[in-house]
Order: C-alpha cells, then sequence, then structure tokens
C-alpha cells in the first residue's frame, strides 16, 4: 500500500515512508518543500525512476560513442554499465519460475536449494527477491503438514511411509537453514533488510504456531523461535531505529499474543541465569553470552517505550498473531488472561529496572512512572525499593522520583517515612536552575496542600523557598514568590511570618536591631528544630526592592490585605530569560522615554560654574 503497511507487516520502503511523514506533520511552520527529499526518497525506493533514467542516459552515451567509434574506424566496445540491474532482473525470474514449479509439484522440492543460493548470494535484490519466495514455499509447506514430524512416520517401517519421512526430514533441515538466514539479516546494518527478515521471521513462527495448535488441540505459541528473534534484535548493535519501532508499533501494540510473549522473554534475557546456548541448535547464528550490555538496554527500553497498548478486561478483542484453534481440547489459555498479560509487564519492567541504567533512561523511566508503569503494574508496591533508591540519589532523579513515590503514598498506602523531611532537603541552590523545576513546584504544590499539617512544616519550606529566592534567577523568583502566597494562603497559622512585630528599647523607644536577630537555622534537617515558625519572611522586604520591576512589584503583593484569590501557578512555572525579554519588547510604552536634556538657549546657563567668572 501507498503507506508501506501491508497484510501483517511492513514493506521494505516503510521506513522512507516514515521519514517522510514525519517531516510532514513534525511541524506546522514546516512547507512541503522542506519534505520533498524525504518523499523522493520513499518514490525512489517504490519504483527506481532515478536509478533507472540514469542507467538509461548513460547507455544512451555509451551508444552514442559506440556509434562515432564505429564511423571513425576505431574499436570502441559498450561497456554494460549496469550489469546487476540485468542480472537481477534475469534471477528474479528465475526465482519466480523455481517457486512456481515447487508449489505446483513436490517432484521440484530440490528447486527449493537453487533459490536459497540466490537469498544468500552477494545481490541484495535477488536476494532480497528468493527470501520472499521462500518464505511463500515454506508457508504454503507448513499448511499442507510437510514440515510438521508426525508419531506415525516414526513408527511405521514401510517403505512408502519411510520415503516420506525422509522428504520430511531433508525439507525440516532447509528450513532451518531458511530461518537461520532471516536471522543474519536481522543483524544486517540495512534497516529495511532488517524490517524485511523480522516480517518473514513472524509469518513462518504464524504457521509453525497454527500447526502446532493443530496437533496439540489448543492453543500453543511457538517461543523458542520467537525467543530467538529477540535475543538478536536486542543484544545487536545494529538493530535500526526502523526495526525497533516496526516491532513495537506494527507487532507488539498490535497483537496481544506476541506482546505476552515478548514480555516474558525480556525477562529471560534480562535474568543473569540465562544461558543463551542452552537448547539452541548448532547451526546458525548465536547471541552473546554478555546479556546486560548498554546495548541490550537500549533496545529493549526502546520497544518497550513505544508498547502503549494492554489487554482490556474482557477476552473478545483480543487481537493474537497465531490464532486460536476452532476446536479447542483445553481450557481458556493464559494469553486470554488480562492478570496473565498484566503479571508479564510487571515482571518485564522490574527486570529492565535491575539492570544497570545509564543516566538518560533512568530519567526517562521516572518520568514515566506514575502514568505508564503504575497503573499496569499487579501490584505496584513492587516499585517501592525502585523508586525509594532514587528518591535518595539526589540531584534530578530525586525530583523525578517524587511523582511515583507520591503516588504509591496516596493510592497504593505506601507507608514511607520522613517523606518531608527528605523533600525539604531537595531544597538548594541547584533547586531554581534545573530542568524540572516546573515539575517540581507542580508536586509541591500537591505535596503542602493538605490543611492536616502541623504548621511549623509549612513554615520551613515557606522560609527555606523565601532563603532561597535571594540567590535565585528571576524565573525561579517568580515561581517562588506566588508559591509561599499561595502556602500562606492556605495556612492562616503561618501568617505571623510577615506580621511579627519588631522588638524596641524600652528607654529609647528605638527598634532593636541585631546582626543575628533571625533564629531560623538554615542548615537544620529537621524541620521541627529549624525554628522557622519563629522567624519572619523579611527576604521578601528584600525582593520588593529586586532589579526587575516585575518581581518587585510582585513581590509587593505581601503589604496588601490577603483578599486576592490565590495565584494559578501555571501561570509562572514556565517563565525564561527567553519570556521575559519578549514581553518586555512587545510591551507599548504609555510615553516616549526622554533621550536628550532641553536644547540650550545661551552658551552659558545660570547655575553654570562659568557664570560666576564671565557673562556675555
Amino acid at each position: 500500500m501507498a503507506s508501506g503497511i501491508g497484510h501483517k507487516g511492513t514493506n521494505r520502503c516503510f521506513p522512507f515512508w516514515e521519514d517522510f511523514q514525519q517531516c510532514y506533520f513534525s511541524s506546522k511552520e514546516k512547507t512541503r518543500a522542506d519534505c520533498m527529499p524525504a518523499r523522493d526518497d520513499y518514490l525512489e525506493c517504490l519504483h527506481h525512476f532515478k536509478e533507472i533514467a540514469r542507467v538509461r542516459a548513460i547507455q544512451t552515451v555509451e551508444r552514442n560513442n559506440y556509434a562515432k567509434s564505429k564511423a571513425n574506424g576505431t574499436d570502441h566496445k559498450i561497456i554494460s554499465l549496469s550489469p546487476s540491474t540485468s542480472d537481477s532482473q534475469s534471477d528474479n525470474s528465475v526465482v519466480h519460475k523455481l517457486e512456481a514449479s515447487v508449489l505446483s509439484s513436490h517432484e521440484n522440492l530440490n528447486n527449493i536449494v537453487e533459490i536459497y543460493k540466490i537469498a544468500s548470494g552477494d545481490d541484495a535484490e535477488a536476494a532480497f527477491t528468493a527470501a520472499n519466495s521462500l518464505g511463500r514455499i515454506y508457508s504454503a509447506l507448513w499448511t499442507k503438514g510437510l514440515l510438521k514430524r508426525a508419531k506415525s512416520q516414526q513408527q511405521n517401517k514401510d517403505s512408502t511411509t519411510a520415503a516420506a519421512a525422509k522428504v520430511s526430514e531433508w525439507i525440516r533441515e532447509n528450513y532451518k537453514q531458511y530461518v537461520d538466514l532471516l536471522k543474519s539479516m536481522l543483524g544486517n546494518s540495512n534497516g529495511p533488510i532488517q524490517i524485511a527478515a523480522l516480517r518473514l521471521l513472524l509469518q513462518m513462527i504464524d504457521k509453525e504456531g497454527q500447526s502446532m495448535c493443530k496437533s496439540a488441540g489448543n492453543y500453543v505459541f511457538p517461543n523458542d523461535s520467537f525467543l530467538e528473534a529477540i535475543e538478536i534484535i536486542l543484544n545487536s548493535s545494529d538493530s535500526s531505529e526502523h526495526l525497533l519501532r516496526t516491532l513495537a508499533e506494527s507487532y507488539l501494540n498490535a497483537y496481544d499474543d506476541l506482546r505476552l510473549y515478548f514480555y516474558r522473554d525480556l525477562v529471560k534475557l534480562a535474568s543473569p541465569d540465562y544461558d543463551p546456548f542452552k537448547n539452541r541448535s548448532k547451526r546458525g547464528p548465536r547471541a552473546s553470552s554478555v546479556q546486560h550490555s548498554e546495548v541490550f538496554v537500549q533496545n529493549a527500553f526502546a520497544v518497550m517505550n513505544q508498547i502503549r497498548t494492554m489487554p482490556k478486561t474482557s477476552n473478545e478483542n483480543m487481537s493474537l498473531w497465531v490464532a486460536l484453534p476452532k476446536n479447542s481440547s483445553d481450557a481458556e489459555p493464559s494469553v486470554l488472561s488480562p492478570a496473565a498479560h498484566t503479571r508479564a509487564f510487571s515482571e518485564a519492567w522490574l527486570a529492565l529496572m535491575r539492570l544497570q541504567l545509564n543516566p538518560e533512561i533512568y530519567k526517562q523511566i521516572l518520568l514515566m512512572m506514575h502514568k505508564r508503569i503504575i497503573p499496569h503494574m499487579s501490584d505496584p508496591k513492587l516499585l517501592m525499593d525502585f523508586l525509594s533508591n532514587s528518591y535518595e540519589t539526589g540531584g534530578s532523579v530525586s525530583l523525578l522520583a517524587l511523582n511515583g513515590l507520591f503516588t504509591l503514598i496516596t493510592e497504593h498506602n505506601l507507608n514511607y517515612p520522613q517523606f518531608y523531611e527528605k523533600l525539604y532537603a531537595l531544597f538548594d541552590r541547584n533547586l531554581f536552575h534545573v530542568k524540572y523545576r516546573a515539575r517540581f513546584f507542580r508536586l509541591l504544590e500537591v505535596f503542602l496542600g493538605s490543611s492536616h499539617l502541623p504548621a511549623y512544616l509549612i513554615a520551613a519550606f515557606i522560609k527555606r523557598m523565601a532563603r532561597l529566592a535571594l540567590f535565585a534567577p528571576p524565573a525561579g523568583i517568580v515561581t517562588a514568590i506566588p508559591m509561599i502566597y499561595n502556602l500562606l494562603k492556605s495556612h492562616p497559622s503561618c501568617m505571623v511570618l510577615i506580621h511579627r512585630m519588631p522588638e524596641y528599647d524600652s528607654e529609647t523607644g528605638e527598634e532593636k536591631v541585631d546582626k543575628d536577630c533571625d533564629p531560623f537555622i538554615a542548615d537544620e534537617p529537621d524541620l521541627s528544630k529549624c525554628q522557622a515558625l519563629q522567624s519572619s519572611l523579611w527576604e521578601l522586604e528584600t525582593l520588593q526592592h529586586h532589579y526587575y520591576p516585575n518581581i518587585a512589584t510582585l513581590a509587593k503583593i505581601f503589604n496588601e490585605p490577603f483578599h486576592k484569590p490565590q495565584f494559578m501557578l501555571e501561570d509562572f512555572l514556565d517563565h525564561t530569560y527567553t519570556t521575559f525579554f519578549e514581553s518586555d519588547t512587545s510591551r507599548k510604552p504609555k510615553k516616549a522615554p526622554a533621550l536628550a536634556t532641553q536644547p540650550p538657549t545661551t552658551l552659558i546657563r545660570p547655575g553654570d560654574a562659568l557664570s560666576d567668572f564671565m557673562s556675555l
């Protein structure tokens, strides 16, 4: 089809179609001209217009040179500049003829060997055609039952049965070679070849599964073959982004059984006790014994991050790659159980989190934790250790772990001791400079919103926030001031921080000034001992004289009665130097500023220093 998506998979030009689609819809400012190169690449992959035109142009030049040399009596031989094209065309026609002969009669099964030779050759186009041809042949042989090892064939020893058994064994040996060839194509550095190999492998898994279901009388998934394919994809450094995205979007998101067994296989591959050579055929490529490499972690997370679907409570709408047998003699298979999918999902994510994660993947997992992982876990409390360790790490990792940890506390009754003490410890000078500042203050508003929190705890956060605002950039101060106002509004018992009266000398009546008059202990980690409730918010008075007028005006709101409603914190979280500059430069001045003094009418004006010595 035009989109590159066909029946049960994608074609070789699908990556180019995705590039063109991503360019076209990535930004509203992009014009169609910007995406013309991507569109041309996709059309060239489909039709080879430019390649054919170039070959014809070169051949025309060669014919003209040959005609001139013949007219001049010189010997000029036409050089064939496109032998691969002609050879590929001849090989393709040979492949189609051999395929037709194999499918028409079992007497021509030996032609499978000839097709395999072309598929394993150096000509990429002919090899691609031959691989697809073998896929159709073996699909037909699976359907006819010629690849199935029947018990009757082992028991009967008459000449006819023995000959059929030998033919079946020969077909199975050649089929193993073909599967090994597809696995080697998965490790190819060419993205379209990888996607084609994945599509053919999954087609073989489909046919093998149908044969196994028919023999067993119930649902059976050929997980051994699927595990080997997943192992190669996840452990290969050549696995392209297109391959990983195709695996997730076109197969794992679309078919529930593939997704279920992918999760189960990921748990096996991530296990420290996994033996990659156990029960493995001696033939074909073998995966590396190092299963916990950085490449494996990156590829596994790249696939799992793109899986967006989970089965519903009802099994009626489940989509299976290997179809259920019509007359099943067994009870409902586990693939139709939503609980089995939830359990596999949980085990897969827990297995991935136990591996050595690089900082980027670590942060991305924490970012998606509360929305995409916790809601689908069979027991979210299993994430307690991972989130607790992340929360105690410090820095941006602790900020990102807050959301998931708070979800466990509020929705799953997790008892986390000293939560607010550790939250208080995250307030340092770096807080107003980190990338996730806005995310942290959104969560902080939720954490401190309860009216049951003690006054000393709220006062400690307010005081620490006001103190850090003295050293924060303007974007951080703009966030801190509304946050302090909202906390004072929600917790009236802390209003003493801005209404505390100074002490006066009884004899002179003057205000007592002490350089250590603020009792607040900034470096005290215990909220009950920092004496924030005995202090005052003198920092707000300082911010009222800030060099940026907007901040000074905003800080003066504490001089007014608290009759205004609370601030919408979302309006202040995303400010940066850029937004401040754009706001100031786009504002229309009420009157033109004075750019020069009044022009003088005399050389020496009254009041000048020279007027005392001379007059004109």
